[in-house]
């Protein structure tokens, strides 16, 4: 049987409901301002989407809903990959190493870690929430763990105070086997796509886990 089979769908509109055994695509920054340009470009995306929504049934909402969020978030993730003015601590191998150190350490104390790969300003994590005392580990509170300790740890690196990631983050909880096969293949080729290798065993800060590899 698989995994996704009768789960509940996620409801993105209840930020704080989180379905138990869920496996979650997420996604966070460096701390950096974007260009006007491209807030007013995600604006407009967002609001096209709204109007054309509205006039959906249910039925099509849910595929016109996740084509629309998988789409807006690979634009601003391409955005992201090319952009020269941001901060790119990441690509210091000791900055990088510490994030990855982090990301292994709580794998199987608050989460199994199925796939993340780490850019030179953002990251990208696939994570299963396990259970403490009856109940899963909140998504939130798993990030909130990951970024306070890297912030600190990586500002001690860079000799340097103030924010390290940008407040808040991108999560999406992934639906069903396809979706989980398209999450983790994007998320292991990122690096390929923006030109850092040409495959995506040759990036040093992804991983895959094994059982998922073909």
């Amino acid at each position: 049987m698989s995994k996704f089979e009768y789960k509940e769908f996620y409801r993105t509109n209840l930020p704080h409901y989180q379905p138990e055994g869920g496996i979650f695509a997420v996604s966070f920054r460096l701390a950096f301002n974007l260009p006007e340009s491209i807030i007013e470009s995600l604006k407009a995306d967002k609001s096209e989407y709204e109007i054309i929504s509205s006039t959906l049934t249910d039925s099509e909402k849910g595929r016109y809903d996740l084509e629309f969020k998988r789409n807006y978030f690979a634009d601003f993730d391409r955005f992201l990959a090319k952009y020269q003015d941001s901060p790119d601590w990441l690509k210091n191998y000791k900055i990088a190493d510490c994030v990855q150190d982090s990301f292994i350490f709580l794998n199987q104390k608050k989460y199994i870690l199925h796939c993340y790969t780490i850019m030179p300003n953002h990251v990208h994590l696939i994570i299963e929430p396990v259970m403490k005392n009856n109940s899963y580990y909140a998504v939130s509170e798993i990030l909130q763990s990951l970024k306070g300790y890297t912030a600190r740890e990586c500002n001690k690196i860079l000799n340097r105070k103030g924010q390290f990631w940008q407040h808040g983050h991108y999560d999406h909880m992934i639906r069903d086997d396809n979706d989980y096969n398209y999450q983790v293949e994007y998320v292991k080729n990122n690096p390929v796509k923006a030109g850092f290798v040409k495959i995506w065993e040759n990036w040093r800060y992804t991983f895959v886990k094994q059982s998922y590899i073909k």
